[in-house]
């Protein structure tokens, strides 16, 4: 006992990096799982005690000091910017964000830092310094026998030895990996891990472990031709007509809807919001409306979504797999099964390169994008040829602001809607992209939203500094809705104008929810699992379906992105081979599960659930009967991913061989 008490008098510093370093992994791991416990820390601790071994081969108490603050250092930094990207988007590290990093810092205007453990780490580092400072200030060269030098090598070892068995254990699987997704019982990744553990995990994931078995060609033709969809009693009601897809960024239903779920708003009245937003009030008493339609993405992959209708379980579209060959998207379809001549173009009003646009709308099927670039340009001609008096897209993005939605249509709408050729349009808007500050170039929307506007704090005493705040953060995110809806407007009477409207069918849909600034967690009052309202609220989104020959309905059931090409393809009188899709259209009977890719996790009605063993949520109202029918449905749904993983990793499509087969089968099933 004297022996190890001399022992650690001598190597206090290094003894206290290592506990300090657990201490704060720790306090990381708490902020953002709730629990401090790590249940498998073997490949980060490995790691530490190879880190510590090496300390104690420096044989001066200054050079131990300044090699444990490094360290320190470095895993704060890393642990913080981990807990910023979690806030900011709910993701846990995996390896491909690598690969979106430049995406990723385009939109971090603004960079949450959680206090409790940017402060709890600040201070860890502080006591440390304090503590250890004194020791240094007696400085000592230490006289290392054969003995602690061969204790020390082999703490390396075992160390080393530790975090390698674990990476290896980790993802060379005992079991199927996609029987691990549906059956894995994990809670939280960095519970699990820590932070720096699945840093590493990924790490060794993305760059060691990254070969796919390949299976069969005739094991995934069988299961692709197993199943064809079933018409629904809408499908054809808009063949041969026109598409237009609108992505809105961030959109949510409650700028335009009253509802008790709601529990922050501006106080409008249903005839304020009328006057504010005519055109999607309008737009949402003339369209199928899909009120239970929920989204947990980013923007690349609800896009992806809304196109292709499946998404890799584990690597991104846009930088893995940016030249694939995808017979199966709906732009595609429509060019390969058809004889007539389709305009299919894509629009956005940011940046192609952004998530490798470029690359993927092209992949996609789209004969063109056009990006805020080509916008600027097409408005200078405009204003060259006589068309417009002044120029009708600003570069608001050069200024630091985001660029106007109407201004884009108003720009675009000849070439978006022309009338001398059917055409499929995708339109990706940007103005409501967070943050949700005051902009210059919404001014005149504001001056309209103040006449209808009081604060809903106005005379309360009590109020405090965040719900001022919050509603600041929800008064200019209406106002962003505003804009939407003045773009919305110019489109609907520009298709009205040239006699389109009644062979177009217009699809409407969120991204994802408002999250920048917590602003969707504030108005509807949930910030956890232990909430009174319904959880998975949290991610319902925006869905409406605007055709003159369906009539205006509320459809309940569950509904998610993946189902926008189904029931894209039901309307348009195209069967489909259902096993490429993950989604069902909404007009059916067949009920969807959402497998979040961004997230890691599996979406249904009032169940949150990293797999069907492991219900991270479960409202009070989901009875045994809903859960078993979420497992049966999640078991369908990653047997597809298994399959649509396939078809990437192997580029199925691209052999000329497999992609004749698949248009020949399409023309078949459809009688062409």
């Amino acid at each position: 006992m004297d022996r190890i008490k001399k022992w650690t008098g001598e190597n206090k510093i290094i003894v206290l990096y290592f506990v300090y370093a657990v201490v704060i992994e720790m306090l990381c791991v708490y902020s953002i799982e709730k629990n401090p416990i790590i249940t498998r820390p073997y490949i980060e601790l490995g790691l530490l005690i190879v880190i510590t071994c090496v300390g104690l081969f420096l044989k001066s108490n200054r050079a131990r000091y300044i090699y444990s603050i490094i360290f320190l250092i470095l895993e704060s930094v890393i642990n913080l910017v981990m807990i910023i990207i979690y806030d900011m988007t709910g993701q846990y590290f995996d390896y491909g964000m690598i690969k979106l990093r430049n995406d990723a810092f385009g939109v971090l205007e603004s960079v949450p830092v959680r206090f409790v453990p940017f402060y709890g780490m600040l201070f860890m580092c502080l006591i440390f310094i304090t503590l250890t400072n004194r020791i240094v200030k007696k400085d000592r060269k230490f006289a290392m026998d054969k003995t602690h030098k061969i204790c020390y090598l082999m703490g390396i070892i075992i160390g080393l030895s530790m975090f390698i068995v674990a990476i290896i254990h980790e993802n060379i699987y005992k079991i199927d990996k996609y029987e691990m997704l549906l059956t894995n019982e994990q809670k939280g990744i960095y519970s699990s891990y820590g932070i720096v553990g699945n840093i590493l995990n990924e790490s060794a994931k993305g760059i060691v472990f990254n070969d796919s078995v390949e299976l069969p060609k005739k094991k995934i033709d069988k299961y692709i031709y197993k199943e064809v969809s079933v018409p629904t009693s809408n499908f054809g009601i808009s063949k041969d007509k026109n598409v237009v897809v609108i992505l809105t960024e961030s959109l949510e239903w409650f700028p335009f809807i009253n509802s008790d779920e709601f529990k922050n708003t501006l106080g409008l009245s249903d005839d304020d919001i009328r006057k504010l937003l005519p055109n999607l009030t309008k737009f949402y008493n003339q369209s199928v409306v899909i009120r239970n339609f929920h989204s947990k993405e980013k923007t690349d992959i609800s896009e992806t979504y809304s196109i292709l209708g499946s998404y890799p379980s584990d690597k991104y579209i846009a930088y893995d797999y940016p030249e694939n060959t995808l017979p199966q998207t709906l732009p595609n379809i429509l060019r390969n099964i058809s004889d007539e001549d389709i305009q299919i173009r894509s629009y956005h009003n940011g940046y192609k390169e952004f998530y490798n646009r470029i690359f993927t709308h092209s992949m996609f099927g789209f004969d063109k994008l056009v990006d805020s670039y080509d916008m600027y340009e097409m408005s200078d001609k405009n204003v060259e040829n006589g068309l417009s008096k002044t120029e009708t897209m600003h570069d608001y993005m050069n200024e630091g602001e985001r660029n106007l939605d109407s201004e884009m249509i108003d720009t675009c709408k000849d070439d978006m809607f022309p009338t001398d050729k059917r055409f499929y349009t995708y339109i990706t808007t940007i103005t409501m992209h967070g943050i949700y500050y005051e902009r210059e170039n919404l001014s005149s929307h504001y001056k309209e939203f103040e006449k209808y506007y009081t604060p809903t704090y106005e005379g309360n005493e009590d109020v405090t500094e965040e719900q001022i705040e919050n509603e600041n953060v929800l008064k200019d995110y209406f106002v962003t809705v505003m804009e939407f809806d003045k773009a919305l407007g110019i489109m609907m009477d520009d298709l009205k104008e040239k006699n389109l409207l009644d062979s177009t069918t217009i699809v409407l849909f969120g991204d994802h929810n408002a999250y920048y600034q917590e602003l969707s967690n504030y108005v509807k009052d949930i910030y956890g699992y232990d909430t009174e309202n319904n959880y998975t609220d949290l991610y319902n989104v925006p869905l409406m379906i605007y055709d003159t020959d369906l009539d205006h309905e509320e459809i309940d059931k569950f509904v998610c992105t993946a189902d926008i090409v189904p029931t894209m393809m039901d309307l348009l009188g195209i069967r489909y081979y259902s096993n490429l899709y993950f989604g069902n259209s909404v007009f059916s009977s067949e009920k969807s599960v959402l497998y979040s890719r961004a997230y890691g996790f599996f979406l249904d009605e009032g169940i949150v659930a990293r797999s069907v063993n492991s219900i991270l949520y479960q409202n009070s109202k989901v009875t045994d009967e809903d859960l078993k029918e979420f497992a049966d449905n999640a078991k369908i749904l990653v047997t597809k991913l298994k399959y649509c993983d396939q078809i990437f990793y192997q580029d199925y499509f691209g052999k000329k061989k497999n992609y004749n087969k698949f248009i020949e089968n399409m023309k078949y099933i459809n009688s062409y």
